[in-house]
C-alpha cells in the first residue's frame, strides 16, 4: 500500500523480455535522499502507479519482473529507455498519509487531452473510457501515475486535475505532452461503494 506521495524519480535504464519482462530503473537523487538505500529484496515499489516487487538492486539501480498481464493493463507498453517514472516505497505502520490509500493496482489508462498553465499551477485534462467515469467525483481522490491527486471537473468522458508547482517539478508530470498515456487507479472507496450497490 502507498500514499501517492512521490519520493524519487526513476530513469529507465533497460527493458528486456527474456521470460516475463524485466525492468531496470536508476533511482535519481538517491545520494541526497537515502530512503531507497535500505530497500530489501522483495520490497514493494510503486513504479508510476504499478506495484512491482524488487528482485535485485545494484547501487542506485532497481530491477523488477513485470508480467504480461501488467503490460496489457497499464502504460508500461509505452515506456522506453530514458523515460522517467515516479517511485514510492510502500507505506509502513506509523508513516504519515499525505495523500490517500493507493494500492498500486492500475484500473485503466487515460490520455492527456489538454495541459494549461494557470498562474504557477497546471490544469491537466484526461480522456478516459466512459465506463470508468462513474467512479470519479469532484473533489474526490484519484491516482495518476502513482501520484495522489484531487479531481476537479468531470465531463462525459474526461476529468481534470490541478497540479501544483512542487508536484509538477518533482514528478514525471513535467514530461507530459498531449496524448501521453497515464496509469489511473480509482479511489478504493468508489469501488467498494459500487460493490455495495450491486449487492443491494
Amino acid at each position: 500500500m502507498f500514499t501517492g506521495i512521490i519520493s524519487h524519480l526513476g530513469k529507465i535504464e533497460n527493458i528486456t523480455h527474456p521470460n516475463d519482462w524485466e525492468l531496470a530503473v536508476n533511482v535519481e537523487n538517491s545520494k541526497n535522499s537515502p530512503d531507497f538505500d535500505g530497500l530489501l529484496i522483495g520490497a514493494s515499489i510503486s513504479c508510476s502507479g504499478i506495484c512491482l516487487t524488487l528482485k535485485k538492486k545494484n547501487e542506485t539501480t532497481l530491477l523488477f519482473d513485470v508480467s504480461d498481464e501488467t503490460v496489457s493493463k497499464t502504460n508500461f507498453k509505452n515506456w522506453r529507455i530514458g523515460d522517467f517514472i515516479n517511485l514510492e516505497k510502500s507505506l509502513k505502520v506509523g508513516d504519515e498519509i499525505g495523500g490517500h490509500f493507493v494500492y498500486g493496482h492500475v484500473d485503466t489508462t487515460a490520455k492527456v487531452m489538454e495541459i494549461k498553465k494557470i498562474n504557477g499551477s497546471f490544469k491537466v485534462v484526461f480522456l478516459v473510457n466512459k465506463k470508468f467515469m462513474k467512479y470519479f467525483a469532484a473533489k474526490g481522490s484519484v491516482s495518476i501515475d502513482g501520484v495522489s491527486l484531487t479531481v476537479n471537473e468531470i465531463l462525459e468522458e474526461s476529468f481534470s486535475v490541478n497540479i501544483v508547482p512542487f508536484t509538477w517539478d518533482n514528478t514525471s508530470f513535467k514530461y507530459y505532452k498531449i496524448d501521453t498515456i497515464v496509469n489511473v487507479e480509482i479511489d478504493i472507496l468508489a469501488r467498494y461503494l459500487e460493490r455495495i450497490n450491486l449487492s443491494n
